[in-house]
């Protein structure tokens, strides 16, 4: 099984206040001992910077405090260590041709144009559908499951399954038939 994992879900793995922080865990560890694979766009390695780095006032007053680029350095050098998740790459420019007029655009954009277009999910989600679109149709990954936290996709399941012909569930749903 292959999994498409959003960045709320990996960052929830090493979050032991949050609500779904034991299925996230239960999927990082799978994925990590080879049971099941993951894959997830180089957008979430921006996104855990970027979280971690709102997140700083959280870590503040810890015994030994550490700078912000500390706390977001460190969270990515742990996404980047997981064993067996792979990144899947925005890839070269393709050109839209809009009104006799050509952009080139990365093709993972495109892609990302059509499904905003077609489920007004938010624009990072955009990104990550599209990758799990691209992963599966360009890359011939076999994506099974999208794996998200997004109370929005979760709404917008049967559009983004339409879209990508992959099953958007939340990790408690997937935990379950790891």
């Amino acid at each position: 099984m292959i999994l498409y994992l959003d960045t709320n879900v990996i960052l929830t793995r090493w979050a032991p206040r949050e609500a779904h922080h034991r299925d996230a865990k239960n999927i990082l560890q799978a994925v990590e001992e080879g049971k099941t694979e993951a894959v997830t766009s180089t957008l979430t390695l921006l996104e855990v910077v970027s979280t971690t780095s709102r997140a700083f006032d959280r870590f503040k007053d810890d015994e030994k405090p550490m700078k912000r680029e500390e706390i977001s350095g460190a969270y990515l050098k742990r996404v980047l260590n997981t064993r067996n998740l792979s990144f899947i790459p925005f890839g070269g420019d393709i050109t839209l041709n809009l009104d006799d007029r050509g952009v080139k655009v990365p093709a993972l954009l495109a892609v990302a144009l059509e499904v905003a277009a077609k489920t007004g999910v938010k624009t990072l989600d955009c990104i990550h559908v599209a990758s799990v679109s691209v992963a599966s149709r360009i890359h011939g990954q076999r994506i099974d499951y999208l794996v998200t936290l997004d109370e929005d996709m979760l709404k917008r399941r049967t559009e983004i399954e339409g879209i990508t012909g992959v099953k958007v569930a939340a990790p408690g749903e997937v935990s379950l038939i790891l």
